[in-house]
């Protein structure tokens, strides 16, 4: 069964859309360039920019702001190339070609680290051009600030983007053909609704769904029931416990109802967008790809995670943050950290997350984003309590260990394996790999 992860998509920012947007950021020149150009200085100091968005709405947002920052700091030029940092960046490094700067995964900051590939940002951070702690706690949600660090108190990352791994997006008019008046808040609403839309005839589903490992997580967690062992060090899965069964059981149950069909890669959003579907279970980011999918055929409202036993939600938190490569000279990694720190200041990402539909990084962010969601409920609908957020454990094997507790997870929702057959397997597996036992 495939899984999820997004592609660059068929959504494109209109060519005066785009010169609106950048209209909107503003006229924001860091403190640093206008002293250095007050000085006299009439060297342009040129670095480059390594991002993977390499089409659809995040590639044109990306051009976007690379354009606006070239504006607003005449002495510093960043070339951007749609290159993924995660996957070519060491290679790059070792071969002397490495960006400036890149986004990266959180999964590969360790061996870039160990390779020295890339710049610890801990001074850059409390230097003279850095962030307070009072700048910090605006800025950055706890749990987002904390992601930037590795467990040994280094920091690497600076925030960027952040996805909600869960949001649900519903079809408003077959809502209101299965009598449905208020959109489910809890996971076991959701399940009642998609009855409801189900029975409305053959070709009628409720949900339409890529099994994922992590929202299956946010669930259990919203129960209330634990993943790991401990808060820190995570290295032990503790999958099989009641609120993991009572979860698997309920998304065994939809499966074998007929209530939830399960797709593989992207057919979910093809599916809902045919009109028979009522749900899908998609990222915050995949929001422009089902809007493009609907076509405007019928109106698609957004529902944030819904709670679950324990009285809330829990929202799994994912995406790529920035990293100073360890190349050029002084003033090239002094324009590094300015961009670096314009990209992820609250109004470059406000604008970021308008256009994607990622989510705010901080509070002073969010004040920026209200008038937005009134405005756009749906996307509203990716935003939830930042306290009940949480993200991956910092180890490079968690990717493997994901892999391969997928695939008893997937026999579970298929009804080939026992749930507390399939939740010691993934126990076993995941933290087999995430303790090093396993190698993959």
């Amino acid at each position: 069964m495939s899984r999820l992860r997004y592609r660059s998509g068929a959504v494109l920012l209109s060519a005066a859309g785009l010169s609106l947007a950048l209209a909107g950021f503003g006229s924001v020149a860091s403190a640093a360039s206008v002293a250095h150009r007050a000085a006299g200085a009439n060297k342009v100091v040129h670095i480059t920019y390594w991002a993977g968005h390499s089409s659809g709405a995040l590639h044109q947002a990306v051009v976007a702001e690379v354009k606006q920052f070239n504006a607003t700091h005449r002495d510093i030029r960043v070339t951007f190339h749609a290159i993924g940092a995660s996957h070519h960046g060491l290679a790059a490094f070792e071969a002397g070609q490495a960006p400036n700067v890149g986004m990266v995964s959180g999964y590969i900051v360790p061996q870039l680290a160990q390779a020295g590939a890339i710049v610890k940002l801990n001074s850059w951070v409390s230097g003279k051009q850095g962030l307070t702690p009072a700048q910090i706690k605006q800025l950055y949600y706890p749990v987002v600030w904390q992601d930037m660090k590795e467990p040994n108190g280094a920091q690497y990352l600076m925030p960027l983007e952040k996805k909600s791994l869960l949001v649900i997006y519903y079809n408003e008019q077959l809502f209101k053909k299965a009598g449905i008046t208020t959109p489910p808040t809890t996971w076991a609403q959701v399940g009642q609704d998609a009855e409801k839309i189900t029975k409305l005839g053959s070709k009628y589903h409720g949900i339409a769904w890529t099994p994922s490992l992590h929202q299956y997580l946010d669930i259990v967690r919203a129960d209330g029931g634990r993943v790991f062992a401990t808060k820190t060090h995570r290295t032990k899965f503790v999958l099989n416990n009641p609120q993991a069964k009572t979860a698997l059981g309920m998304l065994r149950s939809w499966v074998k109802n007929g209530s939830m069909i399960l797709t593989t890669g992207y057919q979910y959003q093809l599916d809902f967008g045919t009109g028979d579907v009522g749900m899908l279970i998609d990222a915050s980011a995949g929001y422009t790809y089902d809007k493009g999918s609907v076509g405007g055929k019928f109106t698609m409202g957004g529902i944030p995670a819904p709670s679950g036993l324990s009285g809330h939600s829990a929202q799994y938190i994912n995406g790529a943050s920035l990293v100073m490569f360890n190349v050029g000279n002084q003033a090239q990694k002094q324009a590094s950290w300015t961009f670096m720190k314009w990209l992820s200041s609250p109004k470059t990402n406000a604008y970021w997350d308008e256009h994607t539909n990622y989510l705010p990084l901080g509070p002073q962010e969010y004040q920026m984003m209200k008038p937005f969601y009134a405005k756009h409920p749906a996307q509203a609908a990716s935003f939830s309590n930042p306290a009940n957020w949480w993200f991956k454990p910092r180890n490079a094997n968690f990717e493997a260990a994901k892999g391969a507790m997928e695939s008893p997870y997937d026999k579970a929702l298929m009804g080939q394996l026992s749930v507390g057959a399939a939740l010691n397997e993934m126990d076993r597996e995941g933290t087999g790999y995430l303790t090093g036992k396993i190698k993959g």
